[in-house]
Formats: structure tokens, sequence, C-alpha cells
């Protein structure tokens, strides 16, 4: 089930990404302080100039066969999803939101399209998957008017598919 804005971060985390969910935990933490905040959580980023696009450091690696597709469940987002959303959360209430796409997926599901799409090896498969590797729910930020333009990561694949 994807996460939403009441599950905790994973304190528990080894590291090296124990660092990363201590900085977001210390930086969420001090943000709350003030009398009016909004934290927008965003999905991997994709889109034009990101790790995703074709010249990107993801496509690089997948190129190399240096990601193994395996039951990982990740939450993409369009940069201009990301950006839209944005500006509407200058008027949302104080709070946490998930800014992601609507359709949390697999790896063994997105990274082969990936690859075939940017004309790379198909990964080497890997079952199992990390209990954080979840996705994440967008109904938060939806409730307050939020919609994504490019609502499935599929969206990556079929605009790579059109630059090759």
């Amino acid at each position: 089930m994807p996460a939403t804005e009441d599950v905790p971060l994973d304190v528990c985390a080894l590291v090296p990404r124990k660092q990363l969910v201590d900085a977001i935990k210390t930086l969420e933490f001090t943000v709350k302080e003030t009398p009016h905040y909004v934290i927008l959580r965003y999905g991997a980023f994709y889109g034009p100039g990101t790790f995703y696009a074709s010249d990107g450091f993801v496509a690089h690696q997948i190129r190399q066969k240096q990601i193994p597709a395996t039951d990982a469940i990740i939450s993409f987002i369009h940069v201009n999803d990301a950006a839209s959303a944005t500006v509407l959360a200058l008027g949302w209430p104080s709070g946490v939101f998930n800014i992601v796409d609507d359709e949390p997926v697999r790896g063994v599901d997105w990274i082969p399209a990936y690859a075939e799409a940017i004309g790379a090896p198909l990964p080497d498969i890997r079952s199992g998957r990390e209990g954080w590797e979840r996705g994440a729910s967008n109904e938060k930020a939806r409730q307050y008017g939020w919609k994504p333009a490019y609502p499935t990561w599929k969206s990556m694949v079929v605009n790579l598919h059109k630059k090759s």
C-alpha cells in the first residue's frame, strides 16, 4: 500500500539512506516550527534535464546494467507537475503533502520499459524489496485541487520513445 503523509519517515534506515532520512526529518521538524508551513514530498523527478532524461544519470546506469529491476515500488513526478503543485501549495493549509503521480510502480515493470525506450539492454531481474520501497499516495494533494497532467510513469517512457 502506498505511503500517505501519516506514515513516519524511515528513521531506522541503514547508512547511507539514513543520512538522507535524518536530513529530511531535521528539515521537516524545523519547518514545522513556523506558524504556517507546507512541506512537499516529491516523487522521483522525470522530464527534461532530470536523471531520468535520455541523457541523464539513470539512463547511463541503465545502459551499463548497473540497476537491476526489483519489486521495489517507486512514485514518479513529472517536473511540470511538481511545479504546478508547488504554485497551488502556496494556498494550502499547513501540512505535509506527497507530490507524486497516480501510479506507484514496481521496478520490474518500469525499468524494462524504460530500458527499451532508451535502447538499453534489458536489466537483470532480482526479487524482493525493502519495506520503505512502497511508493506514495497523492490523495491528500488532490483534495486541495491538484491533479497531475502526467498521471502515470508511462508518460516518461512514451516521451522517451518519441525522442528515439
